[in-house]
């Protein structure tokens, strides 16, 4: 392990023994809600090498129960979705989804408006559900993503309605919907055109291709 950090960015290494340094004050202080937040801030760092996988899970489940008793759901559901993205990284696909679904129903429970948050907690249970061959469980959270993407900020994000839109068109595709197909592809194309993202028109251009080739 120490080898491992040493390898590490010496950038990295100062934002890591910082948050660790926030997160043994705030245990010192015996302040559980500070406590909460270092240990979120701390997991996000931990999570980006892939040797301190299994410490980031550690990290932000003890958060997250911390969330929980505090009853604040919402921090909760954030720290378990990215329980779902490292397992996720892991291709533990399963895993992944449990986290997805369970960040996602304190969400339907609790959040009382449209945030990037919610739309993003709706996208990864689309993404992995696709994966394990659930398609139309997938087809219908990203017709949510889509629609909450939407809702974000005065013109909606655009990269996140692009994915969204293109997904639903590779499902209208597969359905044989031309008709439908071509209806999302639009929307596809015109939210990654107000997309600075490189990905997303890449994306949009690969479905693209896939469109004129049904």
């Amino acid at each position: 392990m120490g080898d491992d950090h040493s390898r590490l960015p010496s950038e990295f290494q100062s934002r890591l023994a910082t948050a660790r340094r926030a997160v043994a004050d705030a245990r010192s202080a015996n302040d559980k809600v500070r406590l909460a937040h270092a240990l979120q801030q701390l997991g996000s760092i931990e999570r980006r090498p892939p040797f301190m996988a299994e410490v980031a899970i550690g990290t932000f489940t003890e958060a997250a129960e911390l969330y929980r008793e505090f009853a604040m759901p919402l921090e909760q559901a954030w720290c378990i979705r990215h329980i779902g993205i490292i397992r996720e990284y892991q291709e533990r696909l399963e895993d992944a989804e449990r986290a997805y679904d369970k960040a996602l129903a304190l969400y339907r429970e609790h959040a009382e408006a449209d945030t990037l948050d919610y739309a993003n907690t709706v996208r990864y249970p689309a993404v992995i559900k696709n994966r394990l061959g659930k398609r139309e469980e997938s087809r219908r959270l990203w017709q949510e993503t889509h629609d909450r993407y939407r809702q974000v900020g005065p013109g909606g994000l655009g990269e996140g309605v692009a994915e969204a839109a293109a997904w639903l068109t590779i499902f209208a595709i597969e359905a044989g919907d031309r008709q439908v197909a071509n209806r999302w592809f639009a929307r596809a194309s015109e939210a990654s055109s107000a997309s600075g993202d490189p990905d997303t028109h890449k994306f949009v251009a690969e479905v693209k291709a896939r469109l004129g080739d049904g």
